[in-house]
């Protein structure tokens, strides 16, 4: 378990900052998505790509290092 939390880490540290900062302050902080729009000063559009792309990058990096 501990193994997989540093795999899943060292991974997120690989997005970018944007992209990192949404997935933590929804995934681990638990915000919704309208607060993470305001905390980070962009729209709520933004914050779902960031969400979307930031999770497509985070699967891919996990399977590349599982394969």
């Amino acid at each position: 378990r501990e193994e997989q939390e540093v795999e899943f880490m060292q991974a997120l540290n690989q997005l970018p900052p944007p992209q990192r900062e949404a997935l933590l302050l929804h995934f681990i902080e638990d915000f919704s998505l309208e607060e993470i729009a305001g905390i980070t000063g962009v729209s709520l559009g933004t914050v779902k790509s960031r969400l979307h792309y930031g999770k497509k990058a985070l699967r891919k990096l996990l399977e590349g290092r599982n394969a």
